[in-house]
């Protein structure tokens, strides 16, 4: 399920690209488009390290334009791994929203599982960013 909805957001991407006029800037096209969460048609990219940290961040707008060459090669470096689509959504305790935009996710089952206070405790002190229980 997961698979044909990153391939149906790839295939959007690609029209939406294709119908911009010749003065359309690239920057917000993109392979993953998001919907009205983060405004519509808005680029996403996301490094998962659920697996690993128990995390994902996700990166959207003119913070993933602006460092995308960065976000996409320091993921695997981090233990993660980048994709252009948002972080999974299932068993989520709760996503902080960081000053630049990022939005970190973070999961309670697995090795690095979180429990909803220490991840807002984490959010709050170590990030700065603002918590949203889920």
């Amino acid at each position: 399920m997961v698979r044909e909805l990153v391939c149906i957001t790839s295939m959007l991407g690609v029209l939406t690209a294709c119908n911009r006029s010749s003065t359309s800037s690239d920057n917000d096209a993109g392979p993953s488009l998001r919907g009205p969460a983060r405004g519509a048609f808005e680029r996403v990219g996301s490094c998962d390290r659920a697996p690993s940290t128990g995390t994902c961040s996700e990166y959207a707008g003119a913070y993933l334009v602006s460092n995308e060459v960065l976000l996409t090669s320091s993921c695997s470096r981090l233990g993660g791994t980048f994709v252009y689509a948002e972080c999974p959504n299932t068993s989520v305790v709760g996503a902080c929203t960081l000053s630049t935009g990022e939005v970190r996710k973070f999961y309670g089952t697995g090795a690095s599982a979180y429990e909803p206070e220490r991840a807002r405790q984490e959010c709050e002190g170590s990030f700065r960013g603002s918590w949203q229980a889920r």
